[in-house]
């Protein structure tokens, strides 16, 4: 049987590929039975960037722009 010599590369990238979609199913799995354990505890919320008193707007230096 005759193996061409770029089949070792694809079933070594099959091989990769197989296991990182296996390594996220069990990520996502293991995520959803925690929250069936976890349902009366409060969610971390993401901390809340401050607003600046200045908008982006203003701090952009157009240079097409006359100075008034």
């Amino acid at each position: 049987m005759y193996l061409d010599p770029g089949f070792g590369g694809m079933l070594i990238q099959a091989i990769v590929v197989m296991t990182a979609v296996g390594g996220g199913i069990l990520y996502s799995l293991r995520r959803k039975i925690k929250a069936l354990f976890t349902k009366g505890e409060k969610k971390m919320e993401r901390p809340k960037l401050k607003q600046n008193s200045m908008s982006q707007e203003n701090n952009v230096i157009d240079p097409l722009k006359e100075d008034k």
